[in-house]
């Protein structure tokens, strides 16, 4: 008799990854559904997400889980399947927001031709010029290290709201590395804010 494929225990999961990677019993439907789920629960949760998203971030995840549920065949875990999940849906809104930054356009055609000048008051300007000094000083202080240009190119993309999976590929280094030198890196920002401004 087979184990139910709805029970909450970490060896309905196992089984789930297991029918998706054979293509086995439900051909991995369980293990779809839940994702559908935890896509569902994080757009109502955390952000606004169409229909179409939802079916893209699915597909993705689906191709992750192919990919990678090899290495978590036998003790697959439903928090794995979410941080999976949570991360595809983090990707895809930080891309949304690159893409909905790049191709904002002006109305007005003297603008798109002329660029757009910005316009500062003193008391604007004196907190804008002391934010830029600070994060040059920062800057500076991180160049100085041996890893220093490396781990400016790599915030930046990160600032920039590429994901690490993106910067891995430009950056020739696994998506794990970039996860931990940025955690690292923010760190080190922090303490330097506090130190340098």
């Amino acid at each position: 008799m087979e184990k139910s494929l709805t029970g909450t225990g970490d060896n309905s999961c196992t089984q789930m990854l297991c029918n998706l990677l054979d293509q086995k019993h439900d051909n991995g439907a369980a293990m779809m559904c839940m994702v559908e789920r935890y896509i569902g629960h994080f757009a109502s949760r955390y952000c606004n997400l169409s229909f179409h998203e939802q079916q893209d971030i699915c597909q993705e995840v689906a191709i992750k889980l192919l990919c990678y549920g090899t290495k978590v065949r036998e003790n697959c875990t439903r928090s794995w399947v979410y941080a999976v999940v949570r991360n595809e849906c983090i990707d895809h809104v930080r891309k949304q927001s690159r893409q909905s930054a790049i191709c904002k356009v002006s109305s007005d055609p003297e603008v798109d031709a002329k660029g757009i000048m910005p316009v500062l008051t003193e008391s604007v300007d004196a907190g804008f010029i002391q934010q830029i000094d600070c994060l040059q000083k920062v800057f500076d202080r991180i160049e100085e290290r041996e890893t220093g240009k490396a781990d400016i190119a790599i915030y930046t993309q990160y600032a920039f709201g590429l994901s690490y999976r993106e910067i891995s590929k430009r950056s020739m280094r696994s998506v794990d590395a970039i996860g931990q030198r940025i955690c690292v890196l923010k760190s080190r920002l922090k303490n330097l804010m506090n130190e340098c401004c």
